[in-house]
This record gives structure tokens, C-alpha cells and sequence, in this order.
């Protein structure tokens, strides 16, 4: 079943108030939502708690940004976790505990997301621009949880108001994902024009909006909304791509950051951990692939920062902090932008030298030379070729290569493969679900 959970958990001395987490064992740290959600502090710590379930290890502090290239070829399993194992030989189960976390996270997080746009208009005293803020935000956080479960899933079921309980209004029916879509589409365009381009570490802002808007129109093939988008992005002056590509790690929060999720000792995530070998303090549950380190050209800096050799194995080190798990997780940047807008330029037939300019960008930061690519096709093969450089291990691999239409040829696998299994026991429970096909 849809999960949904009716305790917010808040605690006031946290910045990142936790909903759910194992070390919440206090109950006195929980207050039933209908007395959360009362008061502008209410809505506060609400927000505080949706921002931390974006952080669960089931979503970005470890699997969303992992599984989309284990599924593919950039990472190959050298673990032990069977679900892992499932992933890399693209024959996931509708048994996965994994797939099923994931799905469940994502709606729980949707709910928190939903119970604050059902509260936030009946808070008395609280100033109209702050409603409007925190609504964008809870907007935001909504729709990167449905964008998770679109582009793992296809259509899903869409649940837009609180649920306290599972009832029969809780069995909804899959949505097609052009709904799903939509839905995600109409929500970030509303979170722009309610949020303000400006910095806010670890909080949604109208750049975040438009950004992640940018991805969601080039992944459905809206290729002119998608390039005015992340041009939006690029032309506010608020961001600017770090002179050295290792600052997107090394410091936290750095001028190419448009949303990134913080972690502390505190609250840590086990990124680290699972791509560094036993030797260097962590687990090596996956690893870089022969292949993807042959693909960076002789010079690229990125390959060294994000690739180490320990006893001549690969390990992925863009995430480094092991001993503390404290890695942010940078969810959208500035060379994302860059690349959407060359890809999206180059789909629409713009000249040569508007999407070189772009791509260029990137190389040159990563101190190559400018592309030769120059026709349509060499353009778009460049650009894919960037992102997988340049995005290696940011969770979006799988799905490049699924948009380009090369995934089945690539990686050998069935068109049903595209999409992965709705949870057997989300079927189990729920009449009104169907399979996706080839499960």
C-alpha cells in the first residue's frame, strides 16, 4: 500500500526537523499534524521535516543517486545487498525491499507535502508573503518526489490531498505519466512565481523551480520550454560554474549549487561509505566501471576527482567524507543547466556555434578543448557524452540514455525494462493498481 503517515515529527533545537527516522525514538519529540500544522512555527518545522525525507538514504542520501547509474554502465555491483545485485543485472523483482522503500519515501513525503498545502492557507496571522513562500516550497518538494517515481515507475498513482489513514480513498489508481507529468509540470511553474531568485542553502527557491523545470521539459520533449528554462537559470547572475570542478564537492553550498540537501555528523548519509573500499573506511557495495573511466579524454580533471585506484580497484571519491558521512548532495547545478540548454538547442536545430558555446562551457572547466562536433547528430552525441563525465554518480544516467533512445540497444535489455516493477506488495493491497509490463 501508499504508506502515509499521520504523525509529523518536529523537534525544535533541529534545523532539519526529522519525520521518521530511526533515531527518533522520543515519542514526546511527535505532535499529532492537526496541532502541528496550526501555527506558522508549525508550518515551519513541517517544512523542516519534508526537506529531511528528500535526505533519506532511501532517495538522496544514497540509492536516487546511485541506482540510475548502477542500471547502466557506469557503476558495476561489487556487493552483497541482493536488491543491488537486481539493479545491476537489470532484473529487478516486484519483490525488491529497495524499489519498495523508495516508492513508500517518496509518498511519504508527498503526504508531508500535501498536509502542509492543505494547512498553510488556514494559519491565522501568518504574512501573506510568507504563505506564499512556504507553499512554493511545499510545491517543490512534491514535485521532485513525483519526478522520482516517474521516471522510475511511468504513471503512478497522483494523491494531492492528506491522507491520515489507509482507507479507500488511499487505493487511488495509476495515473498515466503524462499526468503524472503535468501534474509536476503545473506545480513547479506555480513554485516559480510564489519563490524568489535568490540563495537559500538547502531551500527551494524560483531558481530550483525553474531548474528542475528545465529537466522535466527535456525529459518529456519540450525542448523550447526546456531551453528557456535553463536559460532562465543560467542568465539570472545568480550562479556561476565553480573555476575548479572539485569545488561542487569540496565546498559546500558553492556558487554552481541551485539545490543542494546538507548533512552533518548528525545527520548523515552512507554515500561515502558504499563507494569507498574497506581499506579507506567504507564498504565499495558498487564501483565505477572500466568502461565509463575510459571515456574521459586524456586530461579531463574530473576523472581523477571522481575516480580513485586503491589496489587496482575503482572507487568512486566525489563523495569523500567517509568517516562522517557528512557529503552534501548537490541535486541540481549550474552544468546540468548548460548541457539541457545544448541539448535542447541542438534538438531544435539552432545553430552550431549557439550549442558548442554551451558544452564548451563544461570542457573548458574540465580543461579540454573546445567540442568539433558540428552537426546535429555529433552535437547531440557530444552532449551525451558530457553528462555522463560530467554527472557521473548525480543520478542521471539511466535516464539519459533512456531519452536518447538507446538504453534496449546499449544495455541489452527488453523495452520493459525502461520502467522498473510497481511493488508486489503495493499490488497486494491495492486493487485498483496495475503492472507495468514485462513483470
Amino acid at each position: 500500500m501508499i504508506k502515509m503517515r499521520s504523525l509529523w515529527c518536529v523537534a525544535a533545537a533541529a534545523f532539519l526537523a526529522a519525520c521518521d527516522s530511526p533515531l527518533d525514538t522520543n515519542p514526546t519529540a511527535s505532535i499529532d499534524a492537526d496541532e502541528a500544522l496550526t501555527t506558522q512555527r508549525g508550518i515551519e518545522l513541517g517544512l523542516n521535516g519534508a526537506y529531511r525525507g528528500l535526505q533519506d538514504g532511501d532517495l538522496y542520501g544514497n540509492v536516487h543517486m546511485v541506482y540510475p547509474d548502477l542500471y547502466v554502465d557506469n557503476l558495476e555491483f561489487t556487493g552483497t545487498f541482493q536488491t543491488d545485485r537486481e539493479v545491476f543485472l537489470r532484473n529487478i523483482s516486484t519483490s525488491n525491499t529497495q524499489v519498495l522503500n523508495t516508492w513508500e519515501e517518496s509518498y511519504d513525503g508527498i503526504n508531508r507535502a500535501n498536509n502542509l498545502l492543505d494547512a498553510i492557507p488556514n494559519v491565522s496571522g501568518m504574512a501573506a508573503d510568507l504563505q506564499a513562500r512556504y507553499r512554493g516550497e511545499a510545491l517543490f518538494i512534491r514535485s521532485l518526489l513525483y519526478y522520482v517515481l516517474v521516471s522510475y515507475h511511468g504513471g503512478v498513482p497522483i494523491i494531492t490531498e492528506p491522507s491520515r489513514g489507509v482507507d479507500e480513498a488511499s487505493l487511488v489508481a495509476r495515473s498515466t505519466a503524462a499526468e503524472v507529468y503535468a501534474l509536476i509540470i503545473a506545480d513547479l511553474e506555480e513554485a516559480s512565481t510564489l519563490l524568489d531568485y535568490e540563495i537559500r542553502d538547502g531551500r527551494a527557491t524560483a531558481g530550483a523551480a525553474d531548474a528542475l523545470l528545465a529537466r522535466v521539459y527535456l525529459e518529456t520533449g519540450d525542448y523550447a520550454n526546456a531551453r528557456d528554462k535553463a536559460d532562465a537559470v543560467i542568465t539570472s547572475g545568480l550562479y556561476t560554474l565553480n573555476a575548479d570542478y572539485a569545488e561542487n564537492w569540496t565546498q559546500k553550498h558553492s556558487g554552481e549549487s541551485i539545490f543542494e540537501l546538507p548533512y552533518s555528523i548528525n545527520n548523515s548519509n552512507s554515500l561515502a561509505f558504499w563507494y569507498f573500499p574497506q581499506s579507506l573506511g567504507g564498504r565499495l557495495g558498487f564501483a565505477p566501471t572500466d568502461e565509463l573511466y575510459a571515456v574521459y579524454e586524456a586530461g579531463d580533471e574530473r576523472r581523477d576527482f571522481s575516480i580513485g585506484i586503491q589496489g587496482g580497484q575503482l572507487y568512486g571519491k566525489k563523495y569523500f567524507r567517509v568517516a562522517n558521512g557528512d557529503d552534501n548532495v548537490v541535486v541540481l547545478r549550474l552544468a546540468e543547466m548548460h548541457l539541457i540548454r545544448a541539448e535542447a538547442n541542438a534538438r531544435l536545430g539552432a545553430p552550431a556555434a549557439t550549442v558548442q558555446a554551451d558544452i564548451d562551457a563544461v570542457r573548458t572547466r574540465a580543461g579540454l578543448l573546445p567540442t568539433t562536433a558540428t552537426t546535429q547528430q555529433e552535437l547531440l552525441d557530444a552532449i551525451l557524452r558530457e553528462r555522463r563525465v560530467e554527472l557521473a554518480f548525480e543520478g542521471h544516467r539511466f535516464f539519459d540514455l533512456r531519452r536518447y533512445g538507446l538504453a534496449t540497444t546499449l544495455l541489452g535489455i527488453p523495452a520493459e525494462r525502461l520502467l522498473w516493477p510497481i511493488p508486489q506488495s503495493e499490488l497486494d493491497v491495492n486493487e485498483n493498481l496495475t503492472q507495468n509490463p514485462g513483470y
